[in-house]
């Protein structure tokens, strides 16, 4: 088993605020774990799209982060955290 690599060690949050950067976003979940990756989602012309990713080194950080962050608020949002099952 590698790590950083399977399924399930990825979260996928939404209501961002368009103020969070990628790097506020890692801060914010890197209690949870170790984070490989952190990611605001845009648009064509570079808008924020309200979402995001979180990559864990394993599936029981991601789920700690479902469980510990999920309704939490970050730059004035609550966030809704789930597993990424596209991940």
């Amino acid at each position: 088993r590698s790590s950083g690599g399977g399924s399930g060690c990825q979260v996928f949050i939404t209501n961002l605020s368009y103020d969070t950067e990628w790097q506020g976003l890692k801060d914010h979940f890197r209690d949870c774990g170790e984070v490989l990756r952190a990611d605001v989602k845009e648009d064509h012309n570079g808008r924020k799209r309200g979402i995001g990713i979180v990559r864990f080194t394993s599936p029981a950080e991601a789920q700690r982060a479902v469980s510990e962050l999920n309704g939490v608020e970050l730059d004035g949002r609550e966030l809704m955290v789930r597993i990424d099952e596209r991940a």
